[in-house]
Parts: C-alpha cells; structure tokens; sequence
C-alpha cells in the first residue's frame, strides 16, 4: 500500500510532467480495470472503476510523459470519482 500512497501523492502534487505509466498502475491499484475495448483505436484508453463504475478516458501520451493539463484534467476527474 505504501507504492500506492507514494505514487498517490506524487500525482497530487504534480506540478510538471508526470510519467503515464505511473499513473496508470496508481489507477489499477485503486480498483480501475482496463475496459474491454479498453485499447481503442490509436492511444485511446478506457478505465472503469470496478466498484463505483466511475469511467476514466484520455489518449496515452505518444512520449510517455501526461502534460500539466493532463494531469490537472485527471486529477480533478479522480476527486469528483471519490477516488483521490
């Protein structure tokens, strides 16, 4: 538990580039499930909360690295999912 805190917290406050990969094991480690169709077409990615059903869906940065406006879109969306 104490990666997911760390991973967590480094992703709220994140004030820069933050990598994709580590965001997406910080969402599968709170219950998110890549969603059947999952990986679209593209870098279309679909993630369901396995509980709250709560859906996430953004495009997988090409470099590996979300933006800050990623993060803030993706952050705020994780708040209001009850998830951060």
């Amino acid at each position: 538990m104490a990666r997911l805190d760390k991973l967590a917290r480094d992703f709220k406050a994140c004030t820069g580039p933050h990598p994709f990969r580590d965001f997406e094991r910080m969402i599968l480690a709170m219950g998110y499930e890549v969603v059947e169709s999952g990986k679209t077409s593209g870098s279309r990615r679909k993630y369901c909360h396995k509980d709250t059903k709560h859906l996430l869906m953004l495009d997988e940065p090409h470099n590996g690295e979300m933006g800050l406006g990623m993060v803030r879109r993706l952050r705020k969306q994780l708040e209001e999912g009850g998830a951060l």
